[in-house]
């Protein structure tokens, strides 16, 4: 599970020898995109076809592929300095989305 929610500012750290690993972002959100275009062609093709049981086809199908592509994504290692400045740079990212949000 904690696959899932890591990335470069938020590794996960391996029980046995404490090195920091993430999942590439790239990986993390084709997966996201893959269901997601899963559950609207599910949607098309029940509004097409007039037929409830393609949607919930495709809701099934779509979290069954969610939980095989999380199985099998990678953790690539990374050190704790980059995890740092990935950490810093995020919060800089945050905060200017705030400050950018507020006027």
């Amino acid at each position: 599970m904690a696959k899932r929610w890591s990335s470069r500012g938020a590794p996960v750290t391996c029980d046995a020898c404490g090195a920091l690993s993430h999942v590439l972002a790239s990986t993390s959100n084709g997966i996201w995109a893959a269901g997601v275009v899963i559950l609207v062609l599910s949607l098309i093709g029940e509004l097409g076809l007039d037929s409830s049981l393609f949607f919930f086809s495709g809701l099934v199908l779509a979290v069954a592929f969610n939980l095989r592509a999380w199985k099998r994504a990678k953790l690539v290692p990374i050190s704790k300095e980059s995890a740092a400045r990935a950490t810093t740079t995020n919060w800089f990212v945050m905060g200017m989305l705030v400050l950018f949000g507020l006027n």
